[in-house]
């Protein structure tokens, strides 16, 4: 049954659609990047607060709608610039500050003087240190309108400024939307929603929460990675930011060693006949011996958990784009990814039906080497043999190969199948690491996932116990700077 089930998953959905399919599993390896996943030590956390008030000189009454600013630098060296103003009260609060040196300032809102009381501020913060600091206003300029004139909300000339909010963020992680709640009844069934990361649990229920779609690292920009393949270097650029669960799924793959002796095993045309429109891998490593090399076996790659679709129209499936491939399933991708050889856009960026793109190829030089694989390989029917049968309908084969690359590959020279050696990379500039807790694991036990087993570091494994009542499941976002912030959701069982 299982065999029947891999066959239809891989096979049909292939010949059927014949667009990108998740198929099975595979392995690539990312030589020089540095852990993306596992805390280090020594963490900083962001528990500082300052607090305080701006009053008028010799006196206790608070002015609202003064900018505050603080400025300054963490002890690992990273800029800080926040600004909030205060509240109806003249009160205001910055907290999740990171241990440093700040310099606080406000404005003089129009209409009020200066002031002989402290304009400014410079403090040092130690880590979950809190720290009271007020600043002082001058009073108001007209000397005919008195402060109690003005207090008592009778004033000549002089608008009041307008309260703030008097609240502010310090160090946050880039938010891409909100942890959220659930509310769920015991015995209903377990639906966890990829797209909408909604959670829905089920009394002993499983379910997984993938944190890479809630906060980027502060430091996150662009990643560059190169494919080492059988026609040269492909350097690409990941979309960090506007693709954060893909471009982290792929990087948790690389990290792993999973596309080490990749096999691209499919090079289509996406309505079936044609010069071939994608080249995609990620399912099968090839295994290989002897000199000259030639292929002994072939391994599926183990999987994570799936990831929701990413698809979104401005970044197009275009020549040279690196997109994740799934199954008719929007939310089904997990380590096949596959090259736009030429512009797909319109094929495979159906409203409601579009597959993600994730990187770009970089430059001329290596989208050169990306379209010569529709140049020197020639697509035919191929079945790779793991621990199931694969057809693979359009498996690229060098054109012209002596003897000629068989239906089944094993025992054919390496050189003649379409591979990536390795991928290699610059450590990306930011990244989070996770630490997950339950407060209550009777109700919800709650485990962050691991680069080689079956979820990822960024996705968390929630088991539903067999008690009701509600859990805090609280995580601790922990930069490529080992500075973290604390973020909790609630999960309730009833």
């Amino acid at each position: 049954m299982l065999n029947k089930f891999f066959k239809l998953l891989r096979g049909a959905e292939v010949k059927k659609n014949k667009k990108p399919s998740r198929l099975c599993s595979f392995r690539p390896e990312l030589e020089s990047f540095e852990e993306r996943i596992t805390p280090t030590t020594n963490i900083i956390y962001a528990n500082g607060l300052l607090t305080g008030s701006v009053i008028i000189d010799g006196g206790t009454k608070g002015v609202s709608g003064v900018t505050i600013g603080i400025t300054g630098e963490t002890t690992t060296g990273r800029s800080v610039n926040y600004s909030i103003v205060t509240n109806s009260n003249g009160n205001f609060s910055i907290d999740q500050l990171l241990p440093g040196s700040y310099n606080v300032t406000r404005s003089t809102p129009a209409g009020f003087l200066s002031g002989t009381t402290a304009t400014s501020a410079q403090l040092n913060i130690a880590e979950g240190q809190s720290i009271t600091q007020n600043l002082g206003l001058g009073g108001l300029t007209p000397a005919k309108v008195s402060l109690g004139l003005w207090a008592s909300g009778v004033n000549t000339g002089v608008t009041a400024p307008t309260a703030g909010s008097g609240t502010a963020t310090g160090f946050t992680m880039t938010q891409i939307k909100a942890f959220t709640d659930s509310t769920v009844a015991k015995n209903s069934t377990s639906d966890y929603n990829l797209a909408a990361y909604n959670l829905s649990l089920a009394k002993n229920s499983t379910s997984y929460y993938n944190l890479a779609a809630y906060n980027l690292s502060p430091d996150t920009t662009d990643t560059t990675i190169t494919f080492n393949t059988s026609k040269g270097a492909i350097d690409v650029t990941l979309m960090d930011t506007a693709s954060p669960v893909s471009v982290t799924n792929f990087l948790s793959y690389a990290k792993n060693g999973s596309y080490t002796d990749d096999l691209f095993h499919r090079m289509a045309n996406l309505s079936g006949t044609g010069a071939p429109q994608i080249l995609q891998g990620g399912q099968f490593t090839t295994n290989s011996s002897g000199s000259p090399s030639t292929v002994s076996s072939f391994t599926d790659v183990p999987t994570y958990q799936p990831i929701a679709n990413e698809y979104d129209p401005s970044r197009p499936n275009k020549i040279g784009s690196l997109a994740m491939a799934r199954t008719s399933d929007l939310n089904s991708a997990t380590s096949q990814f596959y090259f736009n050889l030429t512009d797909n856009t319109t094929s495979l960026g159906q409203t409601g039906n579009g597959y993600a793109a994730f990187g770009n190829v970089a430059n001329s030089a290596s989208l050169t080497n990306l379209q010569s694989f529709a140049t020197s390989y020639t697509p035919q029917a191929g079945t790779i043999i793991t621990t199931t049968t694969n057809p693979v309908p359009s498996l690229p084969a060098l054109t012209g190969a002596s003897p000629a690359v068989t239906n089944n590959p094993v025992g054919t020279a390496t050189t003649n199948l379409a591979l990536t050696n390795t991928i290699t990379g610059a450590t990306p500039t930011g990244y989070l690491n996770y630490l997950v807790s339950s407060s209550d694991p009777s109700i919800v036990t709650a485990t962050i996932g691991s680069l080689n087993g079956t979820f990822s570091p960024s996705q968390v494994k929630l088991v539903a116990g067999g008690n009701v009542g509600t859990a805090v499941i609280t995580v601790t976002l922990i930069d490529n700077r080992n500075e973290a912030t604390i973020k909790t959701f609630n999960v309730t069982v009833q």
